[in-house]
């Protein structure tokens, strides 16, 4: 039977302290996006496979979880939160001012081989603005990031940056069709740039070909002049000199606000419906994305709607604690004062009485544990429970103590006992 204890592979359960790390970065996650003025969209886990299809092609099936409901109906679990906050706005939202802010925390599902930072099932949180149509829209997204990263502590992080519009406009001119733009994408995401050159010489683009081989020499440079330097060799840069110009006054603004941004000439992720800047995090010493978006104007228009510019991004929730660990900081998870109480008296008039105090302490922020003791000979075992657990305080409640009208406090990091009058004890547990 000791199969049935291990998740299914790809999944994997979470116990404390990592489910409280988790719920914590989904916490202060919420707490940021609100404060820029973001609220809360929730969309189903299961989305008709159409509406993933229909803007990454079929291809996509096969790093999903795609089936037939009892309607033989064919559904799928989303590895994505993106086009269902689309598909809502085309039903609902297209009257409402723009822009339109959202934020969203979801699971979601890839059918992708196990690895260090990925599994089958993980949380994203995201936003999106929809009617988002100048840069400092982009910007904004990293203003956002910024701020919840200095939040939860994490303080190694870099901003890998680049305009996907400029491999879509190569691809154009070179008369790839849609699903070798894809490819081409696909490609260069995975780092295959020998392969997403041929891409361009099995349509006869020699030029797009080189272009793209001269590119990848510069991965990483953090430079954009190679990048010119290559499109003006190419007698090219025309072509590209608004999205080059873009690309260099988002680098500007977004180090303006203090972040650490890196420009990739040969960055592009495999996401098809960018259409500009996009950004990925990238964590030392993890040498995985922790976070990643950008700017996807026109997605609607995929669905029959209204062409409207958009950009956001997501974090993964469970890469982003991998990174806190990585860097030692699991311990900035806020401590809440916790208090074993423990009844020896089982009655339902002091039960009441107890309750009543034990809800006022809770409300001051304060977790309470309460235990229903048999007998006083059991103290012993219910104090090592309470320090092994990490508890602050134990506080006992016998017949003796109701009738002097006290409670007995035991300090568990100092080992010490006091005497607290029950009219007393919020103001002591506070102070």
């Amino acid at each position: 039977m000791k199969e049935f204890y291990e998740p299914i592979r790809g999944f994997r359960d979470y116990i404390p302290p990592e489910s409280e790390v988790l719920s914590w970065i989904c916490n202060v996650f919420r707490e940021v996006v609100e404060s820029f003025g973001y609220r809360e969209i929730k969309t189903p886990t299961v989305e008709s496979f159409k509406l993933f299809a229909m803007k990454s092609g079929e291809e996509i099936r096969e790093s999903m979880y795609v089936f037939k409901d009892k309607g033989e109906r064919e559904v799928a679990l989303r590895p994505e939160v993106t086009p269902s906050v689309v598909r809502v706005y085309l039903k609902e939202l297209r009257s409402w001012p723009k822009p339109i802010r959202f934020f969203y925390i979801a699971n979601v599902f890839r059918y992708d081989e196990p690895q260090l930072g990925r599994y089958r099932e993980f949380t994203q949180a995201g936003i999106e603005i929809l009617g988002a149509d100048d840069l400092n829209y982009d910007v904004e997204l990293i203003e956002v990031l910024e701020e919840f990263y200095d939040r939860i502590g994490l303080r190694e992080r870099v901003y890998k940056i680049n305009n996907v519009a400029i491999f879509k406009t190569l691809a154009l001119r070179s008369n790839l069709d849609e699903n070798s733009v894809e490819r081409l994408l696909h490609l260069l995401d995975k780092g295959l740039f020998n392969e997403a050159a041929e891409l361009f010489e099995a349509r006869g683009a020699v030029r797009g070909a080189r272009i793209v081989r001269e590119i990848a020499k510069y991965r990483g440079v953090d430079d954009v002049q190679p990048l010119i330097n290559v499109l003006e060799s190419e007698g090219v840069y025309s072509d590209f000199s608004t999205y080059i110009e873009n690309l260099v006054r988002y680098i500007d603004f977004a180090k303006s606000i203090g972040a650490r941004v890196v420009l990739d000439p040969a960055f592009a992720r495999g996401i098809a419906y960018y259409t500009g800047i996009i950004f990925e995090v990238i964590t030392p010493p993890l040498s995985i994305s922790i976070a990643g978006g950008g700017r996807y104007d026109n997605l609607t228009a995929v669905y029959g709607g209204e062409e409207l510019s958009s950009t956001g991004f997501a974090i993964g929730v469970e890469r982003t604690m991998l990174a806190l660990s990585s860097q030692g900081l699991k311990s900035l998870v806020p401590q809440r004062k916790k208090v074993l109480l423990l009844l020896l008296v089982k009655e339902p008039l002091v039960f009441s009485e107890i309750t009543s105090i034990v809800k006022n302490i809770r409300r001051k922020g304060i977790v309470v544990q309460v235990e229903m003791v048999s007998a006083a000979h059991r103290l012993s075992r219910w104090l090592e429970y309470a320090s092994k657990e990490g508890f602050n305080y134990t506080l006992i409640v016998g017949k003796k103590e109701l009738e002097k009208g006290v409670i007995i406090v035991r300090d568990m990091e100092r080992w010490e006992q006091y005497e607290v009058p029950l009219t007393k004890i919020i103001e002591f547990l506070v102070k």
